[in-house]
C-alpha cells in the first residue's frame, strides 16, 4: 500500500521552489524600481536645469528691453509671461509659467533686489541633488551643491548683482564672499 509521503514532498519542494522564485522576483523588482526612481529624479534634474535657465534668461531679457529711461526687472512671474508695460505691443518672455519639475507646482523661491525686482529663481524642493559637478559654465555655482533649493537661476546682469564689481557675472545665491581674498605676498628680505 502508497503511503501520502511521496507526494507530500513533492509539493513541498515545489513550495520551495515557488517561494524562491518570488523572492528572486521580489528582488529584481526592487532592484528595477530604484534604477527607475534614479533615472526619473535625473531627467527631473535636467528639466530643473533647463527651466530655470528659461526664467534666468527670460529675467535678463526682460530689463535688457526695458526703456533705458526705466529699465528695471520684473516685479512678478507673470509679467515674463505676458509683459503689458507697452499695451499697444506686448511682449512675452516665457510662453506659460513653468512648474517646478522638483515640487511638481508653480511655487518657484524668487530671489528679489532690495526694491523688490525679481532677479532670480530656484527651486524649494530640499530633496538632495544627485548632480553635484559636471555643470554647463552658466551653472557654474551649483558646484557641490546639495540641495535643489541651492540652484539659484539668477540673471548674471551687473544690475542684479549690486554687490558685484562692473563685469563681473554671478549665477548663485549670494552667501559668504562674493570673490576670493587674495592672499598678502610674503614680505621680502633685504640684503
Amino acid at each position: 500500500m502508497r503511503t501520502g509521503r511521496p507526494a507530500a514532498r513533492e509539493g513541498g519542494f515545489a513550495f520551495l521552489a515557488l517561494l524562491i522564485g518570488l523572492a528572486i522576483i521580489g528582488v529584481g523588482l526592487g532592484a528595477t524600481g530604484e534604477v527607475w526612481t534614479l533615472t526619473s529624479q535625473r531627467e527631473r534634474e535636467q528639466e530643473l536645469l533647463f527651466i530655470g535657465n528659461q526664467y534666468r534668461q527670460a529675467i535678463t531679457r526682460f530689463y535688457l528691453q526695458s526703456p533705458p529711461a526705466a529699465r528695471r526687472f520684473p516685479m512678478t512671474l507673470d509679467e515674463l509671461v505676458n509683459d503689458a508695460r507697452a499695451p499697444d505691443k506686448p511682449q512675452h518672455f516665457l510662453r506659460a509659467a513653468y512648474a517646478d519639475p522638483m515640487t511638481r507646482a508653480v511655487d518657484w523661491g524668487e530671489v528679489r533686489l532690495p526694491g523688490g525686482q525679481l532677479v532670480g529663481v530656484f527651486s524649494q524642493s530640499g530633496e538632495t541633488a544627485l548632480k553635484q559637478s559636471g555643470f554647463a559654465l552658466r551653472d557654474k555655482d551649483f558646484l557641490d551643491k546639495t540641495r535643489y533649493s541651492e540652484w539659484v537661476f539668477r540673471s548674471a546682469l551687473p544690475a542684479a548683482n549690486p554687490q558685484l564689481a562692473a563685469g563681473a557675472g554671478f549665477s548663485g545665491a549670494a552667501t559668504g564672499p562674493l570673490a576670493p581674498t587674495p592672499k598678502p605676498a610674503p614680505p621680502r628680505r633685504l640684503k
